[in-house]
């Protein structure tokens, strides 16, 4: 064997193993893919977990409100007044109200109203108005008055409303207007106690939930293909 031949063999075992082992692009490649799979993993789960949500209870998500009880031993129980389209942060497009009584077998009312209509019913009514709420009870005012001239469900101006034995929903698409909740019994008489329960619902989560799945997918394949094949060529595999 000449010298050039053992040249040539050495050149070329050099080039094989420069071929294995890990570069620096090789490197790169799977550090990039890693940061894309947690990256893809994330809208996956995103997605999935507004999709879930879009799909369960009509796409209404409770808020939070249902783990606090109220009770008064007056004629009814208010909200503050409240703009939805901008407290809520203009995310939801309707509501849903629901008063559940702590006894089954009371009739109750839920009403929402603007804030003027409520303050023409409420006027001369003893009642509360509900500030905050917590664990503790509720932080609220006392209005002083007496018993309701009408029963709720047959007063004027709700922009919805809802009354009958047990739990009672209404549904309300949110708009640019002050608005105010009341819970009463639906005879107007004293002591209305439950638990209130608000839900919004969000029109484009369906669709903001399957873009992201879709778009988490694709990345995660994209990702999964940054990391594979510098594995395999660094073992000297071809990919």
């Amino acid at each position: 064997m000449t010298d050039s031949d053992t040249k040539g063999l050495l050149k070329g075992a050099d080039v094989r193993t420069t071929a294995k082992g890990w570069t620096a692009g090789r490197v790169t490649s799977v550090v990039v893919g890693a940061f894309l799979a947690l990256v893809a993993l994330t809208l996956v789960g995103v997605g999935g977990t507004a999709v879930y949500y879009a799909s369960k209870d009509d796409g209404y998500i409770d808020l939070g409100t249902s783990k606090y009880a109220h009770r008064t031993d007056t004629y009814a129980m208010t909200s503050e007044s409240w703009r939805a389209d901008k407290e809520l942060g203009g995310l939801y497009d309707d509501l849903r109200l629901t008063f559940e009584p702590d006894r089954d077998s009371d009739a109750v009312f839920i009403g929402l109203a603007g804030k003027e209509q409520m303050r023409q019913y409420l006027d001369g009514v003893q009642h509360v108005t509900i500030h905050d709420s917590t664990d503790k009870g509720d932080t609220k005012s006392k209005h002083p008055g007496g018993t309701p001239k009408t029963p709720p469900a047959e007063a004027d101006g709700w922009i919805a409303k809802a009354s009958g034995q047990g739990a009672q929903t209404l549904d309300w698409p949110v708009t640019s207007k002050d608005v105010t909740a009341v819970a009463m019994k639906a005879d107007g008489s004293r002591g209305p106690s439950g638990h209130v329960t608000v839900a919004a619902k969000i029109g484009w989560l369906p669709w903001i939930g399957a873009a992201s799945l879709v778009a988490g997918l694709l990345l995660l394949v994209g990702s999964a293909l940054l990391i594979v094949r510098p594995l395999r060529r660094a073992r000297g595999r071809t990919a």
